[in-house]
């Protein structure tokens, strides 16, 4: 008796269409999720930067009077850059506490430089030279740090001082999305009391500093670092970096603070 051949069972082109359908709906679903999940981790891993940043000041204020590190009370003879901002970053290197300059740039942040720079401290001086210098991959024009800085405090200031913040930060307290390193997501901000906080941008931005001449709170950063009543040019000041095209509250030549309300 002659068999019928046997026709072996597979997915008809409808079928296939359906199952390419799903994955992609899947896909769709699942990619956002994924994405978000990393962005979070990488914000996290910033958080502990900025922690490791903050704790490297405190450190060095241990060796040099109670005082963190200042750009505007340090002679161009001792540490020099063309940008002073990044003197405060350069100061803590030029002690040996914390020498690694990706630690100052955010995987995040669309103004990173594609290539970080390989040393904060001129990498061409020899042990025997005086560390005077910055390095060129750090100072140059284009590498803008993802966090701004406070100069001019002292260990015993108000814990509620700000030390370092994510770059952007605004008077209202709010971030820019042109110039924030999370764009206008939030940021970051470590105080002088140990504590590092990530501020979400609302669209009424929360008052969650303290002002330096009263208890209430405020959003201006400029009026929560300390302010010298007697002499307000020996205030703190604000220093960061503006990226290509944006603008930063900590100016690269220190932004004076404000009296508080």
């Amino acid at each position: 008796m002659r068999q019928s051949p046997r026709h072996t069972a597979g997915f008809t082109l409808i079928e296939l269409l359906t199952v390419i359908a799903i994955l992609g709906i899947l896909a769709a679903l699942l990619f956002p999720t994924v994405g978000s999940a990393l962005d979070r981790a990488k914000r996290a891993a910033d958080g502990a930067n900025i922690r490791e940043i903050s704790k490297a000041a405190m450190i060095y204020a241990q060796d040099n009077n109670d005082r963190l590190p200042d750009p505007q009370n340090i002679p161009t003879t001792t540490l020099n850059s063309p940008q002073r901002a990044k003197l405060w970053p350069g100061i803590i290197a030029r002690n040996g506490i914390l020498n690694d300059p990706k630690i100052y740039f955010s995987k995040l942040d669309p103004f990173a430089p594609a290539t970080l720079p390989i040393s904060i401290i001129n990498s061409q001086l020899t042990a025997t030279q005086a560390k005077t210098s910055l390095d060129s991959t750090f100072t140059s024009a284009a590498v803008s740090p993802s966090y701004e800085f406070v100069g001019g405090l002292k260990t015993s200031d108000p814990a509620t001082s700000p030390v370092v913040y994510t770059r952007g930060l605004q008077t209202n307290g709010a971030w820019s999305v042109a110039s924030g390193t999370y764009k206008d997501v939030g940021g970051y901000i470590a105080f002088l009391g140990g504590n590092v906080e990530f501020f979400t941008n609302t669209a009424t931005p929360t008052a969650v500093l303290t002002s330096n001449f009263s208890n209430r709170k405020i959003g201006n950063i400029q009026q929560a670092i300390p302010f010298n009543t007697s002499n307000s040019t020996l205030s703190a000041r604000l220093w960061g970096i503006p990226p290509p095209g944006g603008t930063t509250l900590g100016g690269v030549n220190g932004t004076l603070a404000q009296r508080g309300q």
